[in-house]
């Protein structure tokens, strides 16, 4: 039941949310094959021990926002947008038109995306309901 005020969630928030779990479950998927790799053995298998964990955080990082941002909760709307400006400065500074063009086009791309979510009119009314 909904007090006097209170907005309900906009479709824009939840599929902002489910954008950026996905973020979190990409990087859990990452830091799983790092996982079998250095269980694997080999040279790195060390740096592999670390990168797991290290895309574990990431991932835990991204997805608690976003779940949160599913079940409608405003604080996670602040913790995303940082996200999102952030993995836009390291592809900035990463950009190699050479390398990874594709994928540093995708990600830019996802990330605009996550944030026009939350920018628009209706994010912005429910963001700032008090």
């Amino acid at each position: 039941m909904r007090t006097r005020g209170e907005v309900s969630v906009p479709p824009t928030v939840r599929a902002a949310g489910a954008l950026v779990g996905l973020q979190g479950l990409a990087s859990f998927t990452v830091a799983v094959v790092l996982l079998v790799r250095a269980f694997s053995g080999g040279t790195y298998a060390r740096i592999g021990f670390g990168e797991a964990i290290i895309f574990t955080v990431v991932a835990i990082a991204f997805a608690v926002p976003g779940i949160l941002l599913l079940l409608g909760r405003r604080g996670a709307r602040n913790a995303v947008v940082f996200l999102q400006i952030l993995l836009l400065g390291g592809i900035w500074y990463q950009f190699s038109a050479v390398d990874s063009l594709l994928v540093d086009i995708g990600v830019t791309a996802w990330c605009l995306a996550v944030l026009l979510l939350l920018f628009v009119g209706p994010s912005r009314y429910w963001g700032a309901d008090r």
